[in-house]
């Protein structure tokens, strides 16, 4: 079963990058690397939960700033 998560988690970020859009790119990375914690907490491995954690603050960061950029 932990697996099965794995390879969801995968198949989000490698989706991801099939779309032009930063936006949208960033926003699937994070279903992907949402995923990705779950998927670290259960096999317990830190180093996959701590950098998919780490992911979703920069996509978050960079999709506000990038927001920000496009309001007058």
């Amino acid at each position: 079963m932990h697996e099965i998560i794995g390879i969801i988690a995968t198949l989000f970020v490698l989706l991801s990058f099939l779309f032009t859009s930063e936006k949208r790119i960033r926003q699937i990375n994070i279903v992907g690397a949402v995923i990705f914690i779950v998927y670290g907490i259960l096999i317990t491995a830190h180093s996959v939960y701590i950098l998919n954690g780490a992911l979703i603050i920069i996509h978050i960061y960079k999709l506000y700033k990038g927001r920000e950029r496009k309001t007058p």
